[in-house]
């Protein structure tokens, strides 16, 4: 399965996204603390949007979906850097991994992200809303010399977008992204940040995203 949308949002669109809000509902701490919260509070405002394309495709029975890797691919290029894609062996609406490096890294990593939850509600022709909940795990590749073993970063992202036909080339977004910690059987530290957490998010982020059809 997948979500599919509105015929009007089939095509490639310029995409301005706004952070408009940042919280840490469990305390800096668990949100990667105070220097981490600081530096999202930064990219809070129109003067820090994240510009990047989006694309929507017909599948084979002729609805709309996501371009998963052309959309992730945009997004990763302008967060991380031009060449921080370097491979993408799996693009599949339930799972999605590729091999990643980032701009000022010493290393490359891999992402995969599993769905392991979606909703979608057509509210009226021009309304939209929809949901997803991903688990990222993030993994190191290779070792540095003299560095200590890193294990894999597992977190699960539950975003919610509520989508609105302003004209056939425009389509504004309230999105809201909220991530959640997993039991680590590795990591003590990180079971006991699970723990505490007792599964309420530890970063919610708001977001003002327009769509501008190309």
């Amino acid at each position: 399965s997948d979500i599919f949308y509105p015929s009007w949002f089939g095509g490639v669109w310029k995409v301005n996204s706004v952070t408009t809000d940042v919280e840490a509902p469990c305390g800096l701490s668990l949100f990667g603390g105070n220097a981490t919260y600081q530096a999202a509070l930064k990219e809070i405002g129109p003067e820090n949007a994240l510009k990047y394309e989006s694309r929507f495709v017909q599948d084979k029975d002729g609805q709309v979906i996501a371009d998963r890797e052309f959309n992730v691919k945009s997004i990763v290029k302008v967060a991380m850097g031009p060449n921080s894609v370097v491979d993408v062996p799996l693009a599949t609406p339930n799972k999605f991994c590729c091999l990643l490096s980032p701009a000022g890294s010493p290393s490359m990593m891999t992402a995969d992200l599993i769905v392991l939850a979606r909703r979608q509600e057509k509210v009226d022709d021009r309304k939209f809303d929809c949901s997803e909940v991903v688990r990222q795990i993030i993994s190191p590749v290779g070792k540095t010399p003299g560095a200590p073993k890193r294990s894999s970063l597992l977190k699960e992202i539950e975003t919610t977008s509520l989508y609105t036909s302003i004209s056939p080339t425009e389509v504004s977004c309230r999105q809201r992204s909220a991530t959640f910690l997993l039991p680590s059987q590795d990591d003590p530290m990180a079971y006991k940040a699970w723990e505490y957490a007792r599964g309420r998010p530890i970063d919610v982020r708001f977001y003002d995203v327009t769509y501008t059809k190309k």
